[in-house]
């Protein structure tokens, strides 16, 4: 499955329930396996095949294998195959206040504030090769399990799992503070690129320009393709492809849309130019991706 998630005004999970688990798998010599992306919930990204290199804001953390990556709300993340021989990871994505006591007592004010005015940061990486880890790595790989067998009181337990993370993240003291804020242009960057993906999305399936893009930040067409390629990786035109690629891919998982379809909903008007932007990304043809994924593997 390939599920991007740029900037979520899209709802995760139910609202009763706001816990959403994403498998997503991307075939050897995809090297770009999560665009940059956005989101107010916090994200648990647990890698499951491959080795990937994975960035929050500015920071970069090689990942292999059997790793977790904690994700805060509001910070910008992508992440790149290292080697291209395909990648498989799940993206853990619920809302912090979900976990709250609906009392205010000592594990309210002690533990899951700081967690929600940010004042206090679970680890962000959590690695197969560090044993101080293992605990809270198990706690992940139980929480995938339970959700997925989806046995009585599964949210139940996904809840209590959860809570327990952030309990080990204190026991086995892993939690930090808030890390020192970036320089003033830094942020100025960071507020630019969340406005023009924030645009990006809500317009993905409109016809738009490279003028009509630099005007949501007040740049130049020229200024504006060297900050958005700096900023993501990608070019202005490319990445909206791409995340029109991802939307696409989604839909013909679901089993719901045909090739056809899923091209049309996503913004393209001709088949042969979806299906050449398709190829790219994902390394098979639109019907071969909807034959191999559209059954829910």
């Amino acid at each position: 499955m390939y599920e991007h998630r740029y900037r979520e005004n899209k709802l995760h999970g139910q609202p009763e329930f706001p816990l959403h688990i994403y498998r997503v798998e991307h075939q050897a010599r995809v090297h770009s396996i999560l665009p940059v992306h956005w989101h107010n919930e916090m994200e648990i990204i647990y890698l499951a095949e491959g080795r990937a290199v994975f960035y929050i804001e500015s920071r970069e953390f090689a990942m292999q294998a059997g790793d977790a990556l904690i994700v805060h709300p509001g910070e910008l993340h992508s992440g790149m195959d290292t080697v291209s021989g395909g990648t498989c990871y799940y993206s853990i994505v619920f809302k912090c206040s979900w976990l709250s006591s609906p009392y205010p007592d000592r594990v309210q004010e002690l533990f899951l504030d700081p967690l929600l005015q940010g004042t206090t940061r679970l680890p962000a990486l959590l690695s197969a090769a560090d044993d101080t880890h293992t605990p809270l790595l198990y706690l992940v790989k139980e929480l995938l399990n339970r959700y997925e067998h989806k046995s009585a009181a599964y949210e139940l337990s996904l809840k209590a799992l959860l809570l327990l993370f952030i309990a080990d993240s204190h026991h086995y003291g892993l939690t930090g503070q808030n890390p020192e804020p970036e320089p003033r242009h830094g942020r100025e960057y960071n507020r630019q690129i969340r406005e023009v993906l924030s645009y990006m999305e809500e317009h993905s399936r409109d016809r738009l320009e490279l003028d009509q893009l630099a005007s949501v930040v007040s740049l130049s067409r020229s200024h504006f393709c060297k900050f958005f390629k700096a900023q993501t990786g990608m070019r202005p035109m490319e990445y909206l492809n791409y995340i029109r690629i991802s939307q696409a891919a989604s839909l013909l998982r679901s089993g719901s849309y045909n090739v056809l379809e899923a091209a049309l909903e996503s913004g393209y008007q001709h088949v042969s130019y979806f299906s050449k932007w398709f190829r790219h990304y994902m390394n098979m043809t639109p019907s071969d991706y909807k034959a191999r994924y559209s059954s829910g593997v």
